[in-house]
């Protein structure tokens, strides 16, 4: 009997040896399966924009005719213990309530063709710069947010492995916003706030108020009160702006536009299509003055929609359309 039990102890000692083995046999097979698939889906976006009809409206009546697309560069954190961790919160609160108000396209920062980095220089951004590569991909407006300073004060604190830390916390915030088509600034605004809120603590010794004033959930509770008053502001000045988008490609007779459904154009609509102005500086300053409307082409009727944000249109009137073109609302 103790012989029996001894080979099936071995028995099971060797299944269990196996069955890992055979598990990640079948995981990398599954992962080949699966990486073919993805190329494949690749190589075919490759070949021509996916299409889709998406028959509900881009916007209600009475609605802004059309989002307007702005970037939020990565915050700027001037807080004497100022970190990223620090700027990303306060970056995603405003974007936050970017959101709420449904009147703009946020360009995500990685669809820069250029290293934003390389326009941080002297701890402020080249917005002129980088507004003449924006203004290229549709972008009305670029918005920097800089943590001028952060301040933090514990209130209470409970005792336990998991603690939550009342605090006390005080901001003091900047937003620049420039017009990426002339590269003037048409918001500069310094805000301050106060704002008190929980944070959690798990298995760590009590830490003081300066350890405080990096938390991410304290620094996001204060700038979205800092930022409050700020986003009225934010959507007059971005109203202000006039609205266009780009030529992405052309297949036949069908003209790709780079803003679609997201960005409120509606099935149906008729848009101006238009050669890229030229840019004009004051001869004896060399300032830049602002660019000249080039040549009208002709008109595009909106069909259908593909992609994240794309329309696809017809040629309504006139010819001669390239890549790259201006468009704008008829």
């Amino acid at each position: 009997m103790s012989k029996l039990l001894a080979k099936s102890i071995v028995v099971l000692k060797m299944s269990f040896r196996i069955l890992p083995l055979s598990a990640f046999v079948l995981l990398s097979a599954n992962c080949s399966l699966l990486g073919d698939r993805r190329q494949v889906g690749i190589e075919k976006q490759n070949i021509s924009p996916e299409i889709r009809d998406v028959p509900s409206k881009a916007r209600e009546s009475g609605e802004a005719p059309l989002r307007k697309r702005v970037m939020v560069l990565p915050f700027i954190n001037s807080a004497v213990t100022g970190s990223e961790r620090g700027g990303a919160a306060a970056r995603e609160a405003l974007l936050r309530q970017l959101r709420k108000t449904d009147e703009f396209v946020v360009v995500a920062n990685t669809d820069f063709p250029k290293d934003i980095a390389t326009y941080l220089k002297n701890d402020e951004y080249d917005l002129e710069g980088m507004g003449k590569v924006a203004a290229s991909m549709g972008v009305a407006a670029i918005i920097e947010g800089r943590v001028l300073e952060v301040r933090a004060r514990r209130i209470g604190d409970e005792v336990g492995l998991v603690r939550k830390i009342r605090a006390r916390m005080n901001a003091r915030v900047q937003i620049r916003m420039v017009n990426t088509r002339n590269g003037s600034i048409i918001l500069n605004e310094t805000r301050e706030a106060d704002a008190e809120e929980f944070t959690t603590r798990v298995a760590e010794r009590a830490s003081g108020d300066r350890d405080l004033q990096d938390d991410p959930v304290l620094i996001e509770a204060v700038v979205t009160r800092a930022f409050q008053s700020t986003i009225p502001r934010i959507v007059n000045a971005v109203e202000k702006l006039s609205w266009e988008g780009r030529v992405a490609m052309i297949k036949g007779e069908r003209v790709y536009l780079n803003a679609g459904r997201i960005s409120g154009l509606q099935v149906g609509d008729i848009l101006r299509v238009s050669e890229e102005g030229e840019d004009v500086h004051d001869p004896e300053s060399g300032s830049y003055i602002g660019r000249v409307p080039g040549r009208l082409k002709g008109t595009v009727e909106i069909v259908s929609y593909f992609g994240r944000d794309g329309a696809i249109a017809v040629v309504h009137s006139g010819s001669g359309f390239r890549e790259n073109d201006l468009v704008e609302l008829y």
